[in-house]
């Protein structure tokens, strides 16, 4: 049928044969619009250029995304690369991968909790921003304030302490603990008797919060509102590097500037 056409399909070169890699691609219900099609925009091109298999499950919750079914459904399958996407679904993975060993892991935490996680396989990956990456973006916009004498109010939770070479001890009473009972009534107070020119949120909190602070009238950094952009290419690029020989680096790493963009919000 295809001499009939007159038309020439070309043969896929050996080398490139040998080199063919399936995907498994989970991403979840946030990954918006503009990151889907870079996502879709990537995996189609390397699909044609690398000969790149690949399935894609979209807006997977994390709750339920790794049923016991569903990890024995990966198992089963002839990946090479399971690739998971998203601050609670790359979390929610982690047992699924302690248990799916014969596949390489690669974890794509977006989010800013900066907190501590224990990996455990040699065939996992996980990129995230650890808090020295975070403390470094933050750190001259502090200097600036401290060097020019402006005030800073800080609202964190009691799971993330503020640096001590932005809060000292001695100006404890300059953070709030978010999670202590009854905290806003305390840091209304403080906010008066200080009169601070700047308010800034180091620990995650939810928007609502971020807002009632706003009506304050003090303007407010929310660190924590900093996020991660994910960059496609530059991701299947690692994943293409490990086909093609290169070390594959399990445990904690940290994104590239190819991978990732932090972006400040």
């Amino acid at each position: 049928m295809a001499s009939g056409c007159g038309k020439h399909i070309p043969a896929i070169e050996p080398a490139l044969l040998e080199k063919k890699a399936s995907l498994l691609i989970v991403t979840g219900p946030t990954l918006a619009e503009p990151d889907k099609a870079a996502l879709q925009a990537a995996l189609t091109q390397w699909q044609n250029t690398r000969y790149l298999s690949y399935e894609w499950v979209q807006n997977a919750e994390s709750q339920t995304a790794w049923t016991p079914e569903m990890i024995a459904r990966t198992g089963a399958r002839n990946y090479d690369y399971i690739v998971v996407a998203g601050h609670d679904l790359a979390r929610s993975a982690l047992e699924a991968a302690q248990q799916v060993t014969q596949h390489k892991w690669l974890l794509l935490d977006d989010g800013l909790t900066r907190d501590t996680v224990q990996l455990t396989g040699e065939h996992i990956q996980m990129k995230l921003v650890q808090d020295a990456e975070f403390r470094a973006l933050w750190d001259p916009w502090v200097k600036e304030q401290t060097n020019a004498r402006r005030t800073i109010e800080w609202v964190t939770t009691s799971a993330y302490p503020v640096p001590s070479e932005w809060a000292p001890s001695e100006e404890a009473e300059y953070v709030s603990l978010s999670d202590a009972e009854g905290w806003y009534v305390q840091f209304q107070h403080q906010v008066r008797r200080h009169g601070p020119a700047w308010i800034a949120v180091y620990a995650p909190m939810d928007e609502a919060a971020v807002q009632r602070m706003r009506s304050l009238q003090i303007p407010v950094m929310n660190m924590a509102g900093t996020t991660v952009q994910l960059q496609w290419n530059g991701i299947l690029t690692l994943l293409q590097g490990a086909m093609d020989g290169k070390p594959w680096t399990p445990g904690i790493q940290p994104y590239s500037e190819s991978e990732a963009r932090i972006v400040k919000n």
